[in-house]
């Protein structure tokens, strides 16, 4: 027997529908609206932001070449100097392009007329070298030319402020908007409920009346015996408004997810900035003293009489220096990563590769390995190095959690969406070690946050960044029993 439902009923139950509908549109009109939004201040503020840094790394480095040019009158510092002119000059029509105020754009203005005095102190400083006037050349590097360097940077430090203070105020701008939003929506949830309550008041006697005849039927039919279940077929109103409704909440939560990633995308994505302006900073700080360092030693080693021993002394300190800035570049390059190199990547020879590659630390931790890989016919759009950059980093931090030994197991799963299709491939490590600290977890992913006294914290963060790169996400989480596992989550490629 068949359940069904009077006419006066559609009328409630399409209005309820429609007011499901109405706030299921909503939620996803305001999730388009705040990825908009997002996106808007990564093209405007993050690129316009990304332009100053790379300006003023351009500017820190050309300082240097004309003091050595001056000092030993090697050509080849000349030559770097227009290269990295030509680069400095690159950033400056890039930033000119990204710049959205008039502010930014007098700033530049200055910068290139600053920077082309700077130009004409550096023709004349090697034009009175050549002449052999080497104190008036110093004079003039030190004196007129160092100055001019000094306002360029200062105008390099005032649109770096000034793009911070614009990624700033639209931040506050989205949440005077997220909180009318959440206005608008408390209240249709609000007048929902009323509706709801009123509809089921005035609905209530229509649905109970003819099931409650149902049973009595069903009573009758059976002697007397209450038949407490009745099946309803899917052909019914009723199956197919509990589908439909159960759709609707699926999309709901799927909607409220993409938002919470929205919002820890643009979190990460300022604090990446942040620490782009640091790069910048530290690059000051550090290659002044060094390029101060280096001119000294060089007027050392003219005026010291060379011993048996001496020039192997003056060759070692040249050599920590070229090391120290080629850690300071190592540091620069994190905070400007290369773009990724997609390809049609399957993940299980991926997982098998890295683990290959690893081998020899695996057998020498005394950790048992054990896998559950078989996703085989499910590729992912990738970059086949920087995935296993994250594998290995996630595999050598389980080892050296589990100092004693322990498990590691890494498995795959293929995630299924609504229309049966493979949508998101989920790769999973999850460890018997100490698990990670409670302090410590909310900020895992951050820069510089680390548990290991030798750990630099940029591993994990370098990782983050990645798997969103890739459109997917990491997360990590404690064991109840013990240990952590984490996930990556990406998308199918559907090629």
């Amino acid at each position: 027997m068949k359940l069904r439902i009077r006419p006066r009923m559609l009328t409630g139950f399409m209005i309820m529908i429609g007011l499901l509908i109405v706030l299921c549109i909503l939620a996803i009109l305001y999730t388009n609206r705040l990825q908009d939004n997002t996106l808007r201040i990564l093209d405007e503020n993050v690129s316009s932001l990304k332009a100053a840094e790379e300006l003023e790394i351009a500017l820190l480095d050309m300082k240097g070449f004309t003091a050595y040019h001056i000092l030993d009158g090697n050509s080849k510092w000349l030559a770097l100097f227009e290269e990295n002119k030509s680069a400095f000059k690159g950033w400056l029509a890039e930033a000119r392009q990204k710049a959205h105020t008039s502010e930014e754009r007098q700033i530049l203005d200055s910068i290139e007329q600053l920077f082309h005095v700077y130009l004409a102190h550096h023709s004349r400083v090697v034009a009175l070298y050549n002449e052999r006037k080497r104190g008036d050349a110093y004079r003039l590097l030190t004196g007129e030319m160092r100055d001019t360097f000094s306002l360029i940077y200062e105008k390099c430090e005032e649109i770096l402020a000034l793009n911070e203070k614009l990624m700033y105020d639209s931040s506050m701008i989205m949440e005077a908007e997220n909180r009318t939003v959440n206005r608008i929506m408390y209240g249709l949830g609000l007048a929902g409920i009323i509706l709801g309550l009123g509809l089921g008041l005035v609905l209530s006697r229509s649905i109970t009346h003819p099931i409650y005849e149902l049973v009595l039927k069903v009573k009758s039919a059976t002697a007397g015996e209450l038949i407490e279940k009745v099946d309803i077929t899917p052909e019914t109103e009723l199956e197919h408004l509990d589908k439909y409704v159960h759709h609707l909440i699926e999309k709901v939560h799927e909607t409220n997810q993409d938002l919470e990633r929205s919002r820890e995308l643009l979190q990460r994505s300022e604090k990446l900035a942040a620490l782009g302006k640091v790069a910048s900073g530290l690059a000051h700080e550090i290659r002044n003293p060094l390029t101060a360092i280096k001119m000294l030693i060089y007027s050392l080693q003219k005026e010291i009489k060379e011993g048996p021993n001496t020039g192997k002394d003056f060759e070692i300190i040249y050599n920590e220096i070229d090391r120290m800035e080629a850690f300071l570049q190592n540091f620069l390059d994190f905070a400007r990563p290369p773009n990724p190199n997609y390809v049609q990547l399957n993940i299980d020879e991926s997982i098998h590769q890295t683990l290959t590659l690893l081998a020899p630390q695996i057998r020498s931790s005394k950790v048992e390995l054990s896998h559950d890989i078989n996703t085989e016919g499910i590729k992912v759009f990738a970059d086949k190095e920087q995935l296993q950059q994250v594998f290995v980093n996630i595999i050598l931090n389980a080892l050296q959690v589990m100092t004693d030994g322990g498990t590691l197991r890494i498995s795959t799963e293929i995630v299924i969406d609504a229309s049966k299709m493979p949508n998101r491939l989920q790769i999973k490590f999850t460890d018997s070690g100490s698990g990670i600290p409670s302090e410590l977890l909310p900020t895992i992913f951050d820069p510089f946050i680390t548990g290991h006294l030798d750990g630099t914290g940029l591993g994990l963060s370098i990782a983050h960044r990645i798997i969103n790169n890739h459109g997917g996400w990491i997360d990590a989480v404690n064991n109840p029993d013990r240990g952590a596992t984490f996930t990556i989550s990406l998308p199918v490629s559907r090629g």
